[in-house]
């Protein structure tokens, strides 16, 4: 009996693992066509398992298999012109993110609406676990706004459409601090600089970032299960102004240590916390990620502070009294 070298095992191996990815892509896109685009629901059958569950949100009850596909109906008897393109597939394990968009025009019922013969489109991201080879829960997220303007049902006012440089100047006005968000790619540090951070409860302590799907950082959130956000402090300005650019590499040269949970946590910031993520919800330009807060500290270090623009030091400023 012949034996391999080990690097050939090992050249074997991931061969093997590659066909088993482009596999699953291929299946998950030819499914997607069969199903969305033609109407043959019964190609699903073949890629979600029979205890398949899909969820859509807290306020929407989950889907069986069986409603999943009565649901794919329903929308192509709305749009029988239907066209759903997946714009991106982000494999981790058994976890995968699909990003996709999807065009038609409204010339069926739906939701109760008379066909309008508008054109719709819209995007989102689903989430999806595989168990031995099929689908066995997916997770999808959406900004169904786009949909319900685009078909009438509710209306931008000509009030509400206000000029976005004048939200701009509005959101210059608004003092924040500056956090760099962080994760672990399958062992390479990534992160951003982030103002959109905020706390959502105490109990339990929850926590929410916004991140603009345009980031390089923003494949490795998708991917990830935890998540650092690292508040800068005022000496930190340097730290800050890197991670807001599009440098390659980021963590070069830096100060950091890898958190209990992964999440590379910045050396000298104020303030660290690891939270696990929760919901990715597709929020126009931006994906909303919340999550549980799984580890926390503070040092007595005044933070680094942002607006109109431009980074303030804060730690010689006085309370006013109230």
């Amino acid at each position: 009996m012949a034996f391999l070298p080990s690097s050939a095992i090992q050249e074997l191996n991931e061969g093997s693992v590659m066909t088993h990815t482009l596999d699953r892509t291929a299946r998950i896109r030819s499914a997607w066509q069969a199903a969305w685009d033609q109407g043959r629901v019964e190609a699903l059958d073949e890629l979600l398992s029979p205890g398949y569950v899909r969820r859509r949100g807290p306020a929407a009850a989950p889907q069986d298999r069986e409603q999943f596909k009565d649901s794919v109906r329903a929308i192509r008897e709305a749009f029988p012109d239907l066209h759903t393109e997946i714009e991106e597939i982000v494999e981790d394990g058994e976890e995968l993110a699909i990003r996709w968009r999807s065009t038609g025009s409204h010339t069926g019922d739906f939701l109760g609406v008379p066909p309008t013969g508008r054109p719709v489109e819209v995007s989102g991201a689903t989430f999806t676990h595989f168990d031995g080879g099929v689908i066995a829960e997916e997770w999808v997220t959406w900004d169904p706004r786009q949909l319900l303007e685009a078909l009438g049902i509710i209306t931008t006012t000509q009030e509400a459409a206000v000029d976005a440089d004048l939200v701009r100047g509005v959101h210059r006005k608004f003092i924040t601090g500056v956090t760099v968000v962080t994760t672990d790619d399958a062992g390479t540090p990534r992160g951003l600089a982030v103002n959109a951070f905020s706390s959502i409860s105490l109990d339990p302590p929850m926590v929410l970032v916004c991140v603009q799907r345009s980031s390089t950082t923003h494949p490795a959130l998708h991917r990830a299960t935890h998540l650092g956000i690292n508040i800068l402090a005022a000496n930190q300005l340097d730290v800050a102004k890197v991670f807001a650019s599009k440098s390659d590499d980021k963590f070069a040269g830096l100060s950091w240590t890898a958190g209990a949970h992964g999440a590379p946590l910045i050396d000298g910031s104020c303030a660290q916390l690891e939270v696990e993520i929760g919901e990715r919800l597709e929020a126009g330009s931006h994906t909303v990620f919340t999550g549980r807060v799984v580890a926390a500290r503070h040092e007595d270090l005044a933070p680094l502070v942002y607006s109109g623009g431009g980074f303030f030091d804060i730690s010689n400023t006085a309370p006013l009294p109230w």
